[in-house]
């Protein structure tokens, strides 16, 4: 080697070849200004949402924020997209070759992003080379989003609404069964309200003994009127007690049994869209400033290396 390296061999290095760095750094301006172009390079557009969950029902110890993640972050959202869009030939993925569903995942985890703010949102980012696209994909995402967590809602309610109707219809069943047998006791002896009954009767019977005119087959007839109800008065007073029991029993339940159908049946949405996605106007890659200067100045770095190289060989 002919000198030592040192800083004052380099600045003299581009001094001498200040012409070569010139027209290297021309070149490198020009191809990657070329190579960066939309013949080249497609650019590609970007549309984002901003939203913050609503109506979600947080499992453990995530946060509502965690969970709408985790369902934007689904499969069944991804597949969904990629079926509604046919994103594999829009992708350009050949879906004959072994492997495809790899490299189509793949395009797609490239090409959407889903993160949290620091605000606990959700911030919803496709790009595509197609701007209307790019929106579109947004769009459905939240759309498919409500339809999921939906589902997910609607498959517990349906586990609560069978406990419900089971419930309902055992509780009817005794009713029925009780008001039934209540049915058979006043048709055979006419017994509508026990108490009341009781005290009429033995009001009319007192009367009837205390009046000389009253005739034996009359007597009689209160007599046995009497005897019915001691005989089967306790069966009725004890059949009305369940009746009443088991009719709030059967109210309580019918309204929870509602309230149940209800949540089985609501349709709610799951987000407040703070920002709305929008079709992008402006392309966000290629940025073709950031290629122009890393083209240059690893032209030009490389094209130092080899003079101080050459210098040093010879």
């Amino acid at each position: 080697m002919s000198s030592e390296l040192s800083f004052s061999g380099f600045f003299a290095v581009v001094r001498r070849k200040w012409r070569v760095f010139a027209v290297v750094g021309l070149l490198a301006v020009v191809l990657s200004t070329v190579f960066s172009g939309p013949l080249f390079i497609t650019p590609r557009y970007l549309s984002t949402a901003t939203v913050y969950p609503r109506n979600l029902n947080s499992y453990s110890v995530e946060t509502r924020t965690d969970q709408l993640l985790q369902l934007l972050e689904s499969n069944s959202i991804r597949d969904s997209l990629i079926a509604r869009f046919d994103l594999a030939r829009h992708y350009e993925v050949d879906t004959n070759a072994v492997g495809w569903r790899f490299r189509l995942y793949n395009e797609y985890n490239d090409r959407v992003e889903i993160g949290k703010t620091r605000y606990e949102s959700v911030q919803i980012e496709v790009t595509d080379e197609d701007p209307v696209l790019a929106q579109r994909m947004v769009l459905t995402m939240l759309e498919q989003l409500d339809l999921l967590a939906r589902r997910l809602q609607r498959e517990k309610s349906a586990e609560v609404l069978r406990i419900a109707e089971r419930a309902l219809a055992n509780e009817k069943h005794k009713l029925d069964s009780v008001e039934n047998r209540l049915a058979v006791i006043r048709n055979e002896t006419g017994l509508l309200a026990y108490e009341s009954q009781t005290e009429e009767l033995t009001k009319g019977y007192v009367r009837m003994l205390s009046r000389p005119g009253a005739s034996k087959a009359q007597l009689d007839e209160v007599r046995a009127m009497l005897k019915e109800l001691e005989e089967r008065g306790g069966e009725f007073r004890h059949l009305t007690a369940l009746s009443n029991m088991f009719r709030q029993n059967y109210d309580r339940l019918l309204t929870e049994y509602e309230l149940v159908v209800n949540d089985v049946t609501k349709e709610l949405t799951y987000t407040d869209v703070l920002i709305h996605p929008e079709v992008p106007d402006k392309k966000v890659y290629p940025i073709r400033w950031l290629i122009v200067l890393v083209s240059v100045a690893s032209a030009l770095f490389l094209t130092f290396v080899l003079l101080v190289w050459r210098d040093q060989r010879s």
